[in-house]
């Protein structure tokens, strides 16, 4: 049986979060060879708005 500090315990928002990230960093991906001006800004903004929940739900503290 696992004790305490053997259980990873993890929050639902750090997964949002990350895959908010991902999904800024795949758009703007696409927008480079693309040349999607359209498609850079949005990547760049669900890019930052994953950053500001990262920060905001506190990302780092449930790292392991």
């Amino acid at each position: 049986m696992a004790t305490d500090a053997e259980k990873h315990i993890h929050k639902m928002t750090s997964w949002v979060a990350v895959g908010v990230l991902i999904l800024g960093f795949l758009l703007l991906g696409l927008a480079l060879p693309m040349k999607s001006v359209v498609l850079g800004v949005l990547g760049g903004v669900i890019l930052l708005a994953g950053i500001v929940m990262a920060f905001a739900w506190q990302l780092m503290e449930d790292f392991h």
